[in-house]
């Protein structure tokens, strides 16, 4: 099916916005455009910005993977109520203690990312955010929804590969949409940068987090398959309605 909608959409403050919709699936289906959309961090958005996800894109629901601090959570609930859309806030990390700390030290083993998501996906706590979050989009009602973390490439990207191969997209397609993420990074990483309250570990981290190189993907997707047959076995193993596959497709599918 040709491309009838533009997958990156332009807006001025809210970087990597996307459509996951044009993408091949099976059986003889595309995901469908304008019912799932992934981002960076749309707490600056302008008003030009709000005008357009309440106008063009008519946004429904919006799921925000950080874990924010108050005033943030706060400004951003603002911002989205203020255009009618729902806010949910569904932290994408395993609650154990010290995650954070664990994660920081697999720095100095490894420069693949893929090695990151697939630790991460390996919790039971995260399987119970991922399938909050699955049940949120498989619900027409919330449509179209948009899913987002701070720079919209390692959390978001998770979860979109995660959709998109519970859907039977090919994995070409999840690498190529993980890597066009790549074209926003320098400009996100300078704002991150030059925010003041960006903390001394993300300043630190290693040049390699800012990429969405393929062969993170690439190491990650391999992982899902090798580790729990892909999304459905690993929704299975930990789980999940044995609806949601199904409902998913009906609700993303054309």
């Amino acid at each position: 099916m040709a491309e009838r909608y533009p997958r990156v959409i332009s807006l001025e403050n809210v970087k990597n916005f996307r459509d996951l919709g044009g993408y091949p699936a099976a059986p003889g289906k595309t995901t469908a455009w304008r019912r799932l959309y992934r981002s960076g961090d749309p707490i600056e958005m302008s008003a030009r910005d709000r005008l357009t996800l309440k106008s063009e894109i008519e946004l429904k629901t919006a799921i925000d993977l950080t874990t924010p601090d108050d005033v943030k959570k706060f400004r951003e609930l603002s911002l989205l109520e203020e255009i009618g859309v729902k806010y949910f806030n569904i932290p994408f990390r395993p609650d154990i203690p010290n995650y954070y700390e664990k994660e920081l030290a697999l720095y100095n083993s490894t420069k693949d990312m893929g090695v990151f998501y697939l630790g991460r996906i390996s919790y039971a706590s995260f399987a119970a955010r991922l399938i909050q979050t699955l049940e949120i989009i498989a619900d027409p009602k919330y449509h179209p929804v948009l899913f987002h973390c701070g720079a919209g490439k390692d959390r978001t990207g998770v979860l979109a590969a995660m959709v998109l191969n519970a859907l039977g997209v090919p994995e070409e397609d999840i690498i190529n949409d993980y890597m066009m993420t790549d074209a926003s990074m320098a400009e996100i990483r300078d704002r991150i940068m030059n925010n003041p309250i960006t903390t001394d570990e993300v300043r630190n981290l290693p040049d390699f987090h800012w990429s969405a190189a393929p062969e993170f993907m690439k190491t990650f997707l391999a992982g899902l398959k090798q580790e729990y047959n892909g999304t459905a076995g690993y929704l299975k193993k930990y789980g999940a309605d044995k609806t949601l596959i199904k409902r998913l497709e009906k609700a993303l599918l054309a």
